[in-house]
């Protein structure tokens, strides 16, 4: 009985010496090959821009010849529309927010798979050709003037 089991036994340690450098193989590389590979349904798509509506230049300030700019901060949804909109600084309490945000809301990016959150612009709205508007770094600027 025991030398039975001994052929047993010696019969599958030659299989498994035959197959372990195999096994061994599949083992290592087929993670690293998953590693390299690039993952398309996890690759973030970054929206672009589609359209953007400028913002009408208040007639207020045309009047009274007040320049000023609005630093806005949005989200940009999956579907491409604007969203989450605040005004993050402004000149003249405000006389430029409204239009701004109106503006802003129109601006249409292509699809995404993923929201993408805190995007900025500051919004310029210029009489002259060296406008004395607040000036924001770091951030696109849109210069906006009377039609």
């Amino acid at each position: 009985m025991e030398l039975i089991t001994y052929k047993v036994s010696a019969r599958c340690f030659s299989i498994v010496k035959m197959f372990l450098p195999i096994v061994l193989c599949i083992i290592i590389v087929a993670p690293l090959q998953s590693l390299a590979e690039p993952k398309s349904h996890n690759k973030q798509i970054e929206p672009q821009v589609v359209k953007r509506a400028l913002p009408i230049y208040p007639k207020y300030a045309i009047k009274n010849k007040i320049e000023g700019a609005v630093l806005l901060n949005f989200s940009i949804e999956r579907d491409g529309n604007v969203s989450d909109i605040e005004v993050v600084a402004a000149d003249h309490d405000g006389l430029f927010d409204a239009t701004a945000i109106l503006g802003l809301q129109k601006w249409a990016y292509t699809k995404s798979n993923h929201k993408v959150r805190n995007n900025y612009v500051a919004i310029e709205f210029v009489l002259s050709e060296n406008p004395t508007t607040s000036k924001f770094s770091n951030v696109e600027i849109i210069q906006v003037r009377p039609q």
